[in-house]
């Protein structure tokens, strides 16, 4: 009986996810090409591309998804900083052309 009631279990779960991931394939392959972009993936990618949960999220990890886009943008920010020093020092260690 616990056999039978276990398959049973299992085959309704199975029934259940391959009916959500049906009805859900738009965002799994959006899912699917984000992780070929970054080959790694937080829950905050996750959230963007799938949207919020259907169920409310612990304040404290809203408030670390949070922290994390902050730190994303000042990462972000000091790229560019980077990038521009880089590009100011390149055009400044290359000689202007003059005219004869």
């Amino acid at each position: 009986m616990i056999d039978v009631e276990v398959k049973n279990i299992i085959n309704r779960q199975y029934a259940e996810c391959k009916k959500l991931l049906t009805e859900r394939k738009a965002d799994v392959e959006s899912l699917a090409e984000r992780l070929l972009e970054k080959e790694t993936i937080s829950l905050p990618d996750i959230v963007e591309v799938l949207g919020q949960r259907p169920f409310p999220q612990k304040a404290s990890l809203l408030e670390y998804l949070e922290e994390l886009k902050e730190r994303a943008a000042e990462d972000h920010a000091e790229e560019q900083e980077a990038a521009a020093k880089k590009t100011e020092d390149v055009e400044a260690a290359v000689p202007e052309h003059e005219e004869p």
